[in-house]
């Protein structure tokens, strides 16, 4: 498990800010490397250092297909319900 903010820095374990790292991709998060923060919808993206930037997706959704099948807004339509209808 990886705390998105260094346990360093927060002393903290707070389970909103843990996400699953294995082994190897544990070891690429450091200063000046690879690094991750949770977005506002509570996902954590990993960022690369800027010369492996290729603007490529910031999360991860090999464990949850479901993600790419419902498209971003999580299935619903723009005024909060899955109806189809036009917004409020």
């Amino acid at each position: 498990v990886h705390h998105c903010t260094d346990y360093a820095t927060c002393h903290t374990t707070d389970i909103n800010d843990l996400t699953f790292a294995c082994g190897p991709h544990h070891r690429l998060l450091q200063p000046g490397a690879w690094t991750t923060h949770k977005n506002a919808r509570g996902e954590t993206e990993w960022i690369p250092p800027p010369h492996l930037d290729r603007n490529q997706p910031r999360t991860n959704t090999f464990h949850h297909p479901e993600k790419l099948l419902r498209g971003e807004n999580g299935g619903e339509d723009d005024d909060g319900d899955d109806d189809g209808d036009e917004p409020d």
